[in-house]
């Protein structure tokens, strides 16, 4: 039997746009695809991610390790969906 991962498996169709902007001075926060995505802070341990829900999601040396490490959360197709669902339900 063959696995395949299931972040492998997203279409480019499926995949969801990530964007981040510096909200404020060590605040970074992530538009998915017109959805809050969540948010890097920096401060003397690091980089913090925190997902939509505001979860550590780990502590991080660099800002591109941390928003990897979101995206890669975002790319999770429960996550995808939830992405989807929220913009859906907002228009």
């Amino acid at each position: 039997m063959t696995l395949i991962s299931p972040i492998q498996s997203l279409t480019h169709m499926d995949a969801i746009r990530t964007r981040w902007t510096e909200a404020d001075a060590g605040l970074w926060v992530a538009d998915a695809d017109g959805v809050f995505g969540g948010s890097i802070d920096h401060d003397v341990d690091g980089y913090i991610a925190r997902d939509p829900f505001g979860r550590e999601r780990g502590t991080f040396t660099g800002l591109a390790e941390a928003q990897a490490a979101l995206e890669t959360f975002l790319a999770h197709p429960a996550m995808s969906r939830y992405v989807r669902g929220a913009r859906a339900s907002a228009h």
